[in-house]
């Protein structure tokens, strides 16, 4: 079975999405996909199974977690 998953995040400016989005872009693999419109960072997953899904997710927020805590101290 495989698993895919949209996230949409509102990040509340267009240079804090691209900040986020360049740090992103280094650790997402073949895993996920990452893009910026707008406000809003799109992050696409995709897994093998539903367990496989959920370790990406939570390898992508901790990654998510470091660079918008980077982006803080850059605004």
């Amino acid at each position: 079975m495989e698993v895919r998953c949209l996230l949409e995040l509102d990040l509340g400016s267009e240079e804090r999405v691209r900040n986020v989005n360049r740090s992103l872009e280094m650790d997402n693999g073949d895993h996920a996909n990452s893009w910026a419109e707008g406000n809003v960072l799109k992050i696409e997953c995709e897994a093998k199974g539903l367990m496989s899904m959920l370790h990406t997710l939570e390898d992508l927020m901790a990654c998510l977690k470091v660079a918008d805590e980077i982006s803080d101290v850059e605004d």
